[in-house]
Order: C-alpha cells, then structure tokens, then sequence
C-alpha cells in the first residue's frame, strides 16, 4: 500500500531545544523596567505561541529582545532570540531559523551554558535543513557543555534532539537509548515528544510492534499535558505514525486507522478550546485524509473544507496549499473536474510563496528530501486534469489554452526543482531575461514529456507558438523502469543490450511525433525532459534502423522559460581555454586532454591555454572577471551530486563549485554580454540519480551562460578528444550551423567509426539551453 505525502506528519522528529524553561533570570522584582517590559513581551510571546500564532509571537520575542539589549540583559536576549528560532522551525521556515541564530551565537560570548544552548538549537534546525551533516557534532559539543554544567533541561533536550539524528542516520538503538535518556530527565511535554521519536525510530527500523506501543505511549503522555499546541501537535504526530504503521505493517491493523482518527478529534477539540486555528487546520485536515483512504469522498470533502478556512484564518500557507490540494484530488473524484481545477490553482499558488522551505518542511528522516519528492505530485496532477478537459474542449482555441496551462504547469515545477537544487535567485534571474523562444527557431520542435500514472503526454511546442498534442500509452511507472534499464546498458560498451530499450523508447516518446516531423520543416528536436528522462541521452533512442541524432539534431532544455533566448549580434568568438591532464585527488588522468586543448587552440588561434599547474581556483576567477569571454572550455572532471554542494569542476588545487561559476560568470550576463558556450567534457552523473542530472542540466541556467556542453557519464578516451574536436570546428568552418547542428555533425562523423559506433562513445554528450 502507498499513501500521499499529503498527510504526512509536519516533521520527521520532534525537535526539543525550544523547550528550555524560562528560568526566571532578570524577573520583574530584580531588575529595572525595561527587562519587566522585556518579560511580557516574552510572557505574551509564549501564549500565542500556545495558541499556534507564531508569527506575532515572533513579533512579541523580537520586541523583547530589544528591551532586553537596552536593560543590558543578556541571558534574556539569548531567551528571545531562541524562542524566535524555535517559532521559525515550527512555521518550517529553517533557513531563517538559522539566520536568527547568528545573533545568538555572538550573545553567547564565553559563557559556557549559553555556548551550547546556541550551538544546540543550531544543532537541531541542522537536523531539518540542508546543513544536516552539521547538526551531529553541533549537538555532541553542546551536549559535552551541558553535562559538565551539569545542566540536566538541557542535556535531556539535546539527547532528544541527538536521537533525531541518529535515527536519520539507520542507528535505531542508540537513538531510542538518547530518546529513553530524555524522557527520564525531561519535563513533561519533552518526555511525550521522545516518546513520539522513539516511535518514530522504531517505526523506521521496521519494528513495527514496538513502533506502536511507543506511539500508544506518547499519545498518552501528549494526552496529559495542558491543553495548547504542543499538545495538539503530539496528538497529531502519534495519529500519523499509527495510520503509517497500517498502511506499513503486514498486519494491517484496522483498529489502528481508528485509534489514529481518535487521536485527530481530540486535538482538534484541544485547538477549538485554545483557539489555535493553525492546529484545527491540520487536525481536521488529517481527519479528511483518513476519510478519503476510507473512500468517503463526501465527508472527507467536508472536513477538508474546514481545515482550508482554517487554514486562510491562521495564514498558514504550508497548511493551506495541502488543504487545497487535498480538496482538488477529492472534488476530481467526485467528478466536479472545473472545481478541482480551481482549487488546485490555489494550492499551486499557495505553493510558489513557500516553495523555497516546503521540501524540507516535507522532510524525509534524513533531512535531502527534494522539493519533487514532496510536492511534485500536485503539478503533475493539475497538469493531468487539464489535459483531460481539453480532452473534453471543443473549440480549438479553448484547447490550445488549456495545452498551454498543463506546459506551464510543467514549466512551473521544473523551475522550482532548479531553485529547490541550487538554493539561490538563479531561476528568477533568468526568467526575469527570458523571451520567447519558439519564433527564433523556425526549424526545431520543443517537446515537453509529461509521465503520468496512466499515460505519458507530450506536447509539442511549434515555431508558430501553437502546441500539438501526442500520448503514449505508458505509465511513469514503465516509462521509468526503462529508462533505468537503458542508462545502465548504454554505459557498457562490451554489449549491445541497450538496443532493446532505445527501441521501445523510440516507440514510446518518438514515434507518435513522426507524422507531425516527416514533412521536412523540422530539423532539430528540443527535448524537455522530466525526472528520469533526464539521465538519458535522447539521441540514442532507435527507430529500429537509425539513432535519432541520425535524423535530427537534438538538445535539451530544462524549460523554455529556463533559456536565455535573447538574441546577441554575432561576435568574434573570445574563447578561454583550459584543462587538467594529471592526476589529482585520487581522480585518473586525464591522457587525451593536452591534444583536446591543442585542438581548439589551433581552432581559435589561443596561446594561452590554462594547463594543470596553472589551472587554478583563483586563476579561473581572475581571468573570467577579467575579460568578457564568449566560449569557456574545461577539459576536467566534473561531478554533479544529488547534493549541490558536493557538485563541482576539479582544478589543480580546489574543487571549482557551482557557486564559483556563478560568481565568476553571471557578472557578463548582468552586463548582456552572456557567456555563450560554458563546456565541461569530462562530466559525470550517477546513473539512477535524477538530482544529480537535474544539475548537470540547470548548469547553464546556474552559471550564467546561454548554453553548456556537457556529459552524462565520463569518456577517458581518444573519441572524446575526436568528437570535441569536431565540434568545434563545425562551429568555426560553418557559421550558418546551429550549436545543436554543430554537435549532430560530430556526433553521426564519429558513430559512423566502427571502433566508435557504440553510444557509449558519442550519445553522452548533451547541448544544453540555448541551441541556436
């Protein structure tokens, strides 16, 4: 059994460092009025923070913190400023948690205990956010702190917090050991939520008996504890994890879906009570969701209609968009399709404002969950209800709208997953340039591939602006399995097994095209690949007699409103040249580079090539900012992780990261004088890690340049010295060819090579944005 993200729990763990108890330091009776103007702003913080309103809370930490500065109480600006962290953390809303936590660390000076409550609670948003390698020594060095100040709230909050990361990590004994360490020493509402992480990591470990006798017993400590958020929350959390554990376990409880739904009243009937509309959002949300597993669409409906309004009186976003989008999948089924659709526009615009913090505040137990594998699901599915109205649409105008709509969508969903890998403005950088591309192309097609459970749509984007439509009758499921397949055979060169599936892929993603491409108008296919898709070179699909790139010329685009398409004057090519031959960091060397670099020398009458010892961190930086160059050429490994910042170019003396291209070459593109052609030659992507490729594919957006010429997987030999070669002189001997043509040439020139004729040799090379 499967069941939508949608009703997962808000986080994986239940982080403790915001319970530490207000000690009472600086009290109204001991110190002079500001500071008791400093503790109510902090008292009136902590009850709305009761009620779930954390943005006034925020407010209310904030204000004191700077009554607390003009009383010269440090201890109390250290309360604010943590409080204020831990109200981000609950919004989901991490990188400003840390951001607030930079004061914090400098108030912490050299006191001991105020060291590593700074570094605990750093620690702990560590755990959720993208800086999760941090969070277990950040949380070993507090905790160091604490049991020599014999600390013992805050030891038992770090345990807590230690177990969550442990747990991510697979270690479930010893984390269930640092949740039962915090229990024992915790005040109430700390035990009950390490009562709720034992659960969790047990559940994780796949022991599932004990799974639930945890969750029985947090739920039991969750129950005792006053009436307010923290308590409705806990309820919530050991509802989801005893739902998760019948869906999981062989067993398949039904008392437990029972048990779970129990657990959901009673803490909407705590959030009525305290007035926490945030909490009744998701409370009757949760109940919804538990509804609509039942198959009662009807009362399902209901619930989620409230948990909305909830949700729009709480300005919850991250409650709202889930509501919304649970209500649009219910409406679909219930056949209401124009009110599914409405409501899924709202959930994707919700969406957009929160998109940067929603992977994380979807997290998976080990923090690397992608904005994809959270929330992708709701592109995809407005994409789909779309397609089946214009299914239903008439008049031919109202259809290309709504063809349209579902592209845009598409459109929507692979610029968030760029921002979401990158973690910066480069997407809106770009967008903010972007024209449209399809007149400046008269020849190419744009093909859009859009998996769906039950069919793939491929929508085809004409130089006249009109879309075609075309479906394939396989599921993303399928299709996926395929293209896995087809990846891992392509890379061995010893077989010819890969055929097989560049055959059915042909079938699948090609040939429905055939009819609209045979006319002669077309000469190039722009491909807009989507998740797995993006690990393939679409050049090696096969029609049973000829590769594609055979026929056509072929490049990829991470989105058309991702490609820099304005168009330049034409210019002396000012090229900067360089490359690493030697081995360096346990990387091979690379034999074939010096005549690569000698080649293109030749080519564009460069003396100044950047070789081994020369090719240097700073030295790349000086020289790109120095010059407005036209095309970069890299001849050196490239690794592109599912990890942005494990993703980098390798230079003889550092890695060159994805930051430092940025740096040193958006500064031309700022200017309109865009890097044309950014070249890595020596590439390499996991094969199965569509993260990894999803970078390899944003570079040129990343970058700053117009376009990239790149690789999915490492060629070490003499045919990739041939085939960059020719490329290059396509583009110098014949200026009337597109950089996509200019790659097509080298490409056919070197499969037709009997020694060569393998994809593995000529297909990963890919031409990445702007083909033209």
């Amino acid at each position: 059994m499967t069941r939508n993200k949608v009703t997962k729990f808000l986080l994986a763990g239940i982080a403790g460092f915001a319970l530490l108890p207000i000690d009472g330091h600086g009290a109204a009776n001991a110190i002079d009025r500001r500071a008791a103007e400093a503790e109510a702003k902090m008292t009136a913080g902590e009850e709305l923070s009761e009620r779930g309103q954390f943005e006034d809370a925020i407010a209310r930490w904030r204000e004191a913190e700077r009554a607390f500065a003009k009383a010269k109480d440090v201890d109390g600006e250290m309360r604010a400023r943590l409080r204020e962290a831990a109200a981000c953390q609950s919004l989901g809303q991490h990188r400003l948690a840390l951001q607030a936590l930079n004061s914090a660390d400098k108030l912490a000076g050299d006191n001991p205990r105020r060291e590593a409550e700074a570094k605990a609670a750093r620690g702990a948003i560590c755990t959720f956010a993208r800086e999760a390698d941090q969070a277990e020594p950040l949380l070993r060095e507090s905790l160091k702190t604490a049991r020599a100040e014999k600390d013992k709230a805050l030891v038992a909050t770090i345990r807590n917090d230690l177990g969550i990361v442990l747990s991510a990590q697979g270690k479930s004994k010893e984390a269930i050991a640092a949740f039962e360490e915090s229990a024992r020493n915790g005040d109430a509402e700390l035990a009950a939520k390490a009562r709720k992480n034992m659960a969790d990591a047990a559940f994780a470990a796949k022991d599932y008996a004990a799974a639930e006798r945890f969750a029985e017993q947090a739920a039991k400590a969750a129950a005792a504890l006053p009436d307010g958020h923290a308590k409705a929350f806990l309820l919530m959390g050991a509802a989801q994890l005893l739902e998760q554990i019948f869906i999981d376990a062989p067993e398949h409880k039904n008392a437990l879906r029972a048990q779970a739904l129990r657990l959901d009243q009673d803490a909407a009937r705590v959030a009525e009570k305290t007035g926490d509309q945030r909490a009744l959002a998701y409370a009757l949300g949760y109940q919804g969701a538990l509804y609509e597993f039942e198959k009662r669409n009807a009362d399902a409906l209901t619930l989620t209609r409230r948990a909305v309004f909830a949700a729009q009186q709480s300005q919850s976003p991250d409650a709202l968009y889930r509501w919304e989008w649970q209500s649009g999948r219910l409406l679909a089924k219930q056949g209401d399709r124009e009110a599914a659709i409405k409501a899924y526009h709202r959930a994707v615009t919700t969406l957009q404002t929160i998109r940067n913090d929603v992977a994380i505040r979807h997290g998976n137990r080990n923090a690397h969950s992608s904005f994809r594998d959270a929330v992708g699901a709701i592109y995809f599915e407005l994409a789909d209800l779309l397609l089946q109205r214009a299914d239903a649409a008439k008049d031919g105008e109202e259809v290309q709208t709504l063809l349209r709509e579902a592209r845009d969508t598409a459109e929507l969903l692979k610029a968030a997953e760029l921002e979401d890998y990158f973690q910066d403005d480069c997407v809106n950088l770009l967008k903010s340039k972007t024209k449209k591309v399809e007149s400046l192309s008269p020849t190419a097609a744009v093909i859009y591939i859009i998996p769906l459970p039950t069919r793939t749509e491929l929508l085809v984007s004409l130089p006249s602006g009109k879309l075609e439509r075309f479906k394939a009758d396989v599921s993303e499921e399928t299709l996926t399995e395929s293209v896995r397949l087809f990846r891992l055979n392509l890379e061995d060169r010893t077989t010819e097994s890969y055929i097989e599936q560049a055959q059915q892929l042909y079938t699948w993603l090609i040939k429905p095209l055939e009819p609209l491409m045979a006319n002669g108008r077309f000469d190039t296919m722009v491909f807009v690949p989507d998740g797995a898709l993006r690990t393939i070179p679409m050049s090696a699909l096969h029609d049973g007699q000829k590769f594609l790139i055979e026929k056509y010329a072929v490049a990829v685009t991470p989105g058309l409103e991702l490609m820099e398409a304005t168009p330049v004057a034409r210019m002396q090519p000012h090229v900067m040249i360089s490359g690493l031959s030697q081995a360096v960091e346990g990387f091979p060397a690379l034999v074939n580079v010096p005549q690569e670099v000698a080649q293109i020398q030749k080519l564009y009458g460069r003396t100044d090539a950047m070789m081994n010892e020369n090719f240097q961190r700073d030295a790349v930086g000086e020289k790109l900012k120095a010059s407005p160059f036209t095309i970069v050429h890299i001849a050196s490994h490239g690794h592109f992780d599912q990890d942005v910042r494990k993703s980098f170019v390798l230079t003889f003396d550092k890695h060159l990261t994805l930051d430092d291209l940025e740096t040193d070459i958006r500064p031309a593109q700022l200017r309109d004088q865009p890097l044309e052609l950014l070249t890595l030659s020596a590439c390499q992507t996991a094969a199965g890690d569509d993260r990894a490729a999803l970078g390899l594919a944003g570079v040129a957006v990343k970058a700053g340049a117009r376009s990239a010429f790149a690789t999915l997987w490492f060629v070490n030999d003499a045919a990739s010295t041939q085939l960059v070669g020719d490329f290059y002189t396509q583009l110098t001997t014949h200026p009337e060819l597109t950089k996509a043509q200019a790659l097509q040439v080298a490409q056919k020139k070197l499969l037709t090579q009997e020694r060569y004729s393998h994809p593995c040799y000529w297909a990963p090379y890919l031409l990445i944005g702007n083909w033209l």
